[in-house]
């Protein structure tokens, strides 16, 4: 998936969100709210980022997503790490590789170029659930 520059939270942060899709990626503080969370969570969601909330971004009172990254205070987005991905009830959560590199010269955008697990090598474009599911079965 090809993401471009979105907007900014409300914590000052980017979030991007995919070409002709409705997948953003975006920093949340605290994906569920209540203040328990320390440094939070960089996430991969189908849901669009508030941009005055400052936590819970979704906010569906849920850490519901589909990939995360613990992140430390100020933490950029890593361009290169092992994120945990949900893979449906069989596979549940997974550590999955996924780099990020820039498309283009034709302005700001965050390529997610695979995710691998076991030697498996699957697109992102493949988050849905079903693709997911049959990929590690």
């Amino acid at each position: 998936l090809t993401y471009g520059l979105a907007g900014t939270g409300a914590d000052g942060r980017p979030f991007y969100k995919a070409k002709g899709v409705d997948e953003y990626i975006y920093h949340d503080a605290d994906c569920d709210g209540p203040g328990t969370n320390i440094g939070g969570l960089w996430v991969l969601d189908s849901s669009m980022p508030s941009t005055t909330a400052t936590r819970d971004l979704d906010g569906d009172g849920r850490c519901n997503y589909h990939a995360s990254i613990n992140s430390t205070v100020g933490q950029r987005l890593p361009t290169s790490a092992k994120w945990r991905m949900y893979c449906g009830k069989e596979a549940g959560w997974v550590l999955v590789d996924l780099t990020l590199k820039e498309a283009s010269d034709k302005g700001p955008s965050t390529v997610i170029s695979s995710a691998t697990r076991g030697g498996i090598t699957a697109s992102v474009a493949a988050l849905s659930l079903a693709i997911m599911q049959a990929l590690f079965a």
